[in-house]
């Protein structure tokens, strides 16, 4: 279902209007220059709700965040989507939130092996997405690709 793409093969034009997010791992200068961070509005906004229930509000508030961007956002620290409190699948959530409103996004991790992996082995958030089980596009530098 996914798809990863060597940087040098991607067309954003040829991408445009797939309502799936596109992933940037491993970006430069001109990805970087146009991005938005997310973390500081997204935990505001759950601080209007009690802690147990964040977890049930946090695709909501994710996708109001989203629809208040101009067209085609880059998104970049949006870590809150991953904090293991709140048990929610972070690119599931990406996927749905970019069906409602098209957003790109900076991977704050790596990619290894056809797998986007966020945080180290050992921390309590540690995960591992299957590119092949999320509709998105990948990018990624050609020796990004293992």
């Amino acid at each position: 279902m996914g798809v990863v793409l060597q940087k040098r093969k991607f067309s954003l034009q040829s991408h445009a209007g797939l309502l799936r997010p596109i992933i940037y791992c491993g970006w430069d200068a001109a990805v970087i220059d146009n991005t938005v961070p997310v973390n500081k509005e997204l935990a505001q906004a759950l601080l209007a709700f009690s802690p147990k229930r964040r977890t049930m509000q946090i695709e909501k508030c994710f996708v109001d965040i989203i629809a208040k961007l101009p067209a085609n956002p880059v998104l970049k620290e949006f870590d809150v989507l991953f904090n293991p409190d709140y048990n929610v699948d972070a690119l599931r959530m990406m996927v749905s939130a970019c069906k409602v409103k098209p957003f790109s996004a900076i991977w704050p991790g790596t990619f290894e092996d056809g797998k986007l992996v966020y945080a180290e082995e050992g921390f309590r958030d540690y995960k591992t997405y299957d590119v092949n089980d999320y509709d998105i596009t990948c990018i990624v530098n050609g020796g990004n690709i293992r």
